[in-house]
């Protein structure tokens, strides 16, 4: 009996890291965005995240550093745009950060809303 679960446990272990699998993709911002709270200034970025769904964390990254992080959800289907993000304007002349954009999916920040800017790339 307790060899049948360590033998199970050693089977299900590939498949809980690869549940656990981080996905990332790159992303240019022509503007200073805020993401959630954070100042982001235009560059290149890579964008990070973990889980699949409502229940995503993401993390931007500049030169392998996080800049900054925040709740979001994926989104995947076909879009028309790829590397192209959406942010509304926000308090004192501030960008925030929406949503970015890719052939496959989308990643959705859950943060406060007001007005709509878009940029892209």
């Amino acid at each position: 009996m307790r060899y049948t679960a360590i033998v199970a446990l050693i089977l299900m272990t590939p498949l809980a890291l690869l549940a656990a699998s981080k996905s990332s993709r790159n992303v240019t911002f022509s503007e200073t965005v805020t993401v959630n709270g954070t100042q982001v200034p235009p560059g290149d970025y890579r964008v990070e995240w973990k889980g699949t769904g409502a229940s995503v964390e993401a993390t931007i990254l500049r030169a392998g550093k996080v800049v900054a992080s925040s709740p979001a959800t994926i989104v995947t289907g076909k879009t028309n745009v790829d590397g192209a993000f959406e942010a509304r304007d926000g308090e004192n002349n501030s960008h925030i950060l929406d949503a970015i954009y890719w052939t496959n999916a989308s990643l959705r920040f859950n943060q406060a809303s007001t007005s709509t800017a878009t940029g892209a790339q």
